[in-house]
Parts: structure tokens; C-alpha cells; sequence
């Protein structure tokens, strides 16, 4: 058997409106919101009570991933160039943010369209061309094979042969525990082509097969895997038994398939965020609907001040997440050669937000957390154990961090040398951005970093601000004071990178048995430049969008906030002033009863009791 693919053909028909290009990821985001209507609302596909029903059954959500795709959700992973809608990176991230509030089992199992982007990354002219036009027919499910059942993260060691043989490749071996393994339609993998006489790094090609053209051999499931979340996704495995495939499945040189996986992690890492930011706001959303619905001692329980407090500082977070990812999308156009470290840095720290929240709101919940009760009907357990997973996917969270603190010696030389960039370009949401192109990422970046780079430009630009009715002297002065201390604060860290390294040097009397030898105390140093940079990103989408985006944003109130956390990602009781606290907790009510994501803009959510549309046949436009 060739194929055991369990996909079925979907309709491509949308209505006009969802089918259009935005302009704005936010009006596309609210367009697929229409789309999918209320997840309140029982019996629209991609609904809370049928994503609890599918999770129990731990079944493959099929309904509510026909629903995402007959919306065009697959055009937007093809360029424009080649026929389809992807033209920014934020577009991608607000249509995964708007799929992760209601089912992460659907925004996981559909998701896996990200990969398409390693045919635009590595493929030749005719090969992104054949396979644009596969993806734009409609039924491609690709799934990213790259780990093994005896290897996990170290990618270097598989073991998967590709041999080369007359024009063609024989395929052997299995890849195990990855998304999509059974029900995939193409294989994006990584296989062993050179000898022990080839470097390590240079042993293995990337290929991307469609199961439907494997002409010899089989390729064969491997058996789900029971997961602590993501209950209904196929998390699974898939077996090539001398599977030939022609040499033009190999993207890429030869030998250069690590590299070219590498690439496209930097960028999809980047990408995860969505999920973040989509579970966040439900839980969010969930708790502070349940509490502020829920009498104890003569009130809601959300005015209880040690609730209220807490639902303050977890929206506060949600804000200082999405400017971190907000800003990253941003980079992705303008600095996709500087993602080696940004990727992984945005990647981290927005996971860390999210899921120290679900911490604290589930502390919030008291007894109620562990109840499956009407009131919530699961879907924030449901969230929280789904959420888990972000910091796992694609390069887990210690993957990441090693990653950034083996280029911390770069990042330090890089830091001494200046730039005059334009910055604004970077953070104000209206500068229009080049066409985003995956292929221009690079694993080499050499240590730079346009946010850390920016920050003295940050810091100039507060210090010529005037006192205004959104932002008094003496917030500015206070913002001011605080950007300071976060300068003083990274030119420390970037000091303790040598002191470290000094210390690292003397252990070396102490050889481990690994051959993974990154200190704990670099480790800990990366941990804390992923904290400061979400700072920085926060100071740098106020500094230029305060003039457009409202006046809680202008105001700063929430920026003073988030720069007083001595690590971004966490807080305690007692650390908001009440004045503060009232007022986040007055916007996250306000975006809560206007049908609003949780967010420093405004982007509208389906309306309550919404149906999710469809195609109206005197306006349906055939992809």
C-alpha cells in the first residue's frame, strides 16, 4: 500500500467576501471568524461543545478542517508569484490565532500547510511551480517527518537511508512521533544520503513525496501515539519500505537537507505564536466570563481584588504576547536573515506567557479548575492541556534556548556594532512591508538582532516625547526611568555572556558523557535575553502606534506595567498598583463585551449566536 491517507476532498467554493485578499490581516482574521460563526454556538463545525465531543472520542476533527479549507485557508501558505494569497507574514498568524481560540485539534491538524513553505524555501522553479498548483487544486495534507523513534531533537543521528540509484532514491526507514503521520498526503523528510566519510551536517537531503506517486514499496502507518492534549489530532508515524521516488522529490543540493530544516523552523517556530495567542484568549475569556458571572460574598467573583488582580495581570501578558509576536511577523519581512536567534527568542517567550497564565487562571478557578462543570464545559482544561504542547512543537523549549545560547558569543560581538535602521518600519503597524519570502531565512545570522539593536533608538524617541492628555510628564518620566533600567539590563546580560563562557571553559576538567555540552548557566542567560526582548518589542509598538491605537494603549499605563515585571512571563500577588489593575481589568471587559480579541487593537470576533456563513450562490467565486 502507497497511500493510507484518510483525507477527503473538500469543497473550494467560498463566498465573495471570505474568498477576497485582505489588505489587513485583521479584516481577513474577521472574515474567517464570520465564516466559522459563534464557537458558542453548538452546531457550527468548528464549535467548543464539538471540539470537547471529538477530544473525548479522540477523534480527527474532519468537519471543522473541510470547514477551515473551504474557506481558501491553503492558499494563503502559496505566494502570490505562484497563485496564491500569501503576501504577509501577520496574515498567517491572525488566520491560526482565529482557529486555536475555538479547536487547537483543528488549527494542529491544518496547520501542518505550514510545510508547504519548504518547496518555496528549497524547491527549483519548477518544482515550487508543480507543487503550488497541487496545493491550489485543493487535498494536500502535508506532515514534516524529520524525527525518529531513537533520536527525538538530535536531527544530525537519524538513521533514515535515502540511497541514491539511478536517476532515483530508495526510501527506508520510519519517522516517529510526528503530526499527520497517517493521514497525510505528501511527506515533507529528512533522509541519509552521504557516507561516514561526509560531515554529519552534510549526510542528509530533504524530500518531499506525494504518497500518491510512490510507484514501488510501501509507505506504511506507524500507530497513534495517546497524548496528554491535542487528544484528536493524529499524532502519529509513518514507515517507507524501499519506496522509490524520483530525484526530483529532493529539494535542495544533496547534503543540504539539515540546513534547509533548519531554515524552515526558524521561520514556523515563529509561526506557534498563533497558538499561544489563540488559546490564551479562550481561557482568558473563559475564566474572566465565568468569574464576573459568578456571585461570592454579595458581588462577582471578579471584583474579589486577588481575582480581579490576577485576570489584570493575565490579560497584561496576553498584551506584551501578542507585541512580541506582532513585532516577529514584522521581522519575518524585513529581517528574515536574523531569525537563527529572533525565531527562537519569539518563539520561547510568548509560550511562556501564555502558559504561565493558565497556571495562574487555573489557581483563579479554585475547585472549579478540576470540574467539567456547564458553566465552561471543559473547553479551559481542554485549552490548557492543548496549549501545553506550543512549547514542544517545532524545537522544543530547551532546543530553543540551547539554540540561543550558542549564539550568545555572536550576539555580543554583534550588540557593539551600531545600526542606523528605520526602526519604524519594524513597529508601526501601517509602514507597509515588502512581500514576505520565506526563502530568505538563514541559519547563519550572526548573532544580530533588530530588536536589541533598536533599543537605543527606542530610547532617544521617548526622550524627545512631549507630555500629552493620553500620557502625562509624570508616566513619561516613569517610562522613561524604566526604558532606562531595561537598557542597563541587557548590557548586563550581554556582559555576564563572557563571564559565563570563562566559567564554562574551566569545567571543561569535567568532560560529560554527552556530547550536548551547553552550561545550565548559558541556558539560564537565554532564559533571560527571551524576557527582555518581549520588553523591548512592547516599548517599540507603543513608542509607534500610540497615536493610533486608542487611548488605553496611549495612555502607557499597561506599558509601566509590563516594564515593572522583573521577568516578563511571571507575576505575583501584589505587584499591580489598584488604580492600574482596575483599569486593564476595565479594557479586558470592554474588548470581552464588545466581541473583540483580547488585544492592543481592535479585531471584531464572530458575533454571539453567529451561524457560520455560507457561500451565497449568486456571489460564489470557484478557486
Amino acid at each position: 500500500m502507497t497511500r493510507l491517507s484518510t483525507a477527503r476532498p473538500v469543497p473550494d467554493v467560498v463566498s465573495s467576501e471570505a474568498a477576497r485578499i485582505s489588505t489587513d490581516a485583521t479584516s481577513l482574521a474577521e472574515s474567517l471568524e464570520k465564516w466559522l460563526g459563534d464557537p458558542e454556538l453548538e452546531s457550527n463545525s468548528v464549535s467548543f461543545a464539538r471540539a470537547l465531543e471529538l477530544d473525548e472520542r479522540e477523534e480527527l476533527p474532519a468537519e471543522g478542517i473541510d470547514r477551515v479549507r473551504s474557506f481558501g485557508f491553503h492558499r494563503y501558505f502559496v505566494p502570490e508569484r505562484l497563485g496564491g494569497h500569501l503576501r504577509t507574514a501577520e496574515e498567517i498568524l491572525m488566520l491560526n490565532r482565529v482557529i486555536a481560540r475555538r479547536d487547537m485539534n483543528v488549527a494542529v491538524s491544518e496547520s501542518t500547510q505550514i510545510w508547504n513553505l519548504l518547496a518555496w524555501i528549497g524547491g527549483d522553479q519548477e518544482q515550487q511551480a508543480r507543487h503550488a498548483a497541487t496545493v491550489l487544486r485543493g487535498g494536500v495534507v502535508p506532515c514534516l517527518a524529520y524525527s525518529e523513534p531513537e533520536h527525538g531533537a538530535d536531527l544530525a543521528a537519524n538513521e533514515f537511508r535515502a540511497t541514491p540509484h539511478d536517476g532515483e532514491y530508495l526510501l527506508s526507514g520510519e519517522k516517529w512521533p510526528i503530526n499527520r503521520g497517517r493521514t497525510s498526503t505528501h511527506v515533507v523528510l529528512l533522509g541519509t544520503t552521504g557516507n561516514e566519510d561526509v560531515p554529519a551536517k552534510r549526510r542528509q537531503s530533504l524530500f518531499l513525496v506525494d504518497r500518491s506517486q510512490v510507484t514501488s514499496g510501501t509507505v506504511g502507518p506507524v500507530p497513534r501515539v495517546p497524548t496528554y492534549g491535542l487528544r484528536g489530532c493524529d499524532i502519529s508515524g509513518v514507515a517507507f519500505d524501499d519506496v522509490r521516488v524520483d530525484q526530483s522529490a529532493r529539494l535542495g543540493a544533496e547534503g543540504e537537507g539539515l540546513e534547509l530544516a533548519l531554515r524552515g523552523l526558524l521561520i514556523t517556530r515563529t509561526f506557534c505564536t498563533a497558538l499561544s495567542l489563540g488559546t490564551g484568549d479562550t481561557m482568558l475569556r473563559t475564566v474572566s466570563g465565568f468569574l464576573s458571572r459568578r456571585m461570592l460574598y454579595d458581588g462577582p467573583a471578579s471584583e474579589i481584588p486577588y481575582v480581579s488582580e490576577c485576570l489584570a495581570n493575565a490579560y497584561l501578558s496576553v498584551l506584551v504576547a501578542e507585541c512580541e509576536s506582532l513585532v516577529a511577523m514584522r521581522g519575518l519581512h524585513l529581517y528574515a536573515e536574523e531569525f537563527s536567534v529572533w525565531g527562537n527568542l519569539a518563539k520561547v517567550q510568548v509560550a511562556r506567557l501564555v502558559d504561565f497564565n493558565s497556571k495562574a487562571l487555573a489557581r483563579t478557578l479554585g475547585a472549579r479548575y478540576y470540574m467539567r462543570a456547564a458553566e465552561h464545559a471543559g473547553i479551559f482544561q481542554k485549552m490548557l492541556r492543548d496549549n501545553a504542547v506550543v512549547s514542544v512543537f517545532d524545537g522544543s523549549e530547551p532546543v530553543c534556548l540551547d539554540s540561543i545560547a550558542l549564539q550568545l558569543p555572536a550576539m555580543t560581538k554583534a550588540h557593539r556594532r551600531q545600526r542606523d535602521d528605520d526602526w519604524r518600519t519594524l513597529y508601526d503597524l501601517r509602514a507597509e512591508l515588502p512581500t514576505f519570502d520565506p526563502a530568505l531565512g538563514s541559519v547563519f545570522g550572526r548573532g544580530r538582532d533588530a530588536v536589541f539593536a533598536g533599543l537605543p533608538a527606542l530610547i532617544s524617541r521617548l526622550a524627545g516625547l512631549s507630555p500629552s492628555p493620553d500620557c502625562d510628564a509624570d508616566r513619561l518620566t516613569t517610562l522613561r526611568a524604566q526604558a532606562e533600567q531595561l537598557r542597563q539590563e541587557v548590557e548586563a546580560l550581554f556582559e555576564r555572556v563572557s563571564e559565563v563562557r570563562e566559567w564554562q571553559a574551566a569545567q571543561a576538567a569535567h568532560p560529560s558523557a554527552s556530547t550536548k555540552t551547553t552550561s545550565p548557566q548559558l541556558m539560564r542567560l537565554a532564559e533571560e535575553f527571551c524576557a527582555v526582548h518581549a520588553k523591548v518589542a512592547a516599548l517599540g509598538m507603543w513608542l509607534f502606534n500610540r497615536d493610533h491605537l486608542g487611548r488605553f494603549f496611549a495612555d502607557g499605563v499597561w506599558l509601566q506595567a509590563a516594564l515593572a515585571r522583573p521577568r516578563i512571563h511571571q507575576y505575583e500577588v501584589g505587584d499591580l498598583e489598584p488604580s492600574t489593575a482596575r483599569k486593564l481589568i476595565a479594557r479586558m471587559n470592554s474588548q470581552r463585551a464588545d466581541n473583540e480579541f483580547f488585544s492592543i487593537r481592535t479585531v471584531r470576533q464572530a458575533a454571539p449566536g453567529a451561524h457560520e456563513a455560507g457561500p451565497e450562490p449568486e456571489s460564489t467565486h470557484v478557486l
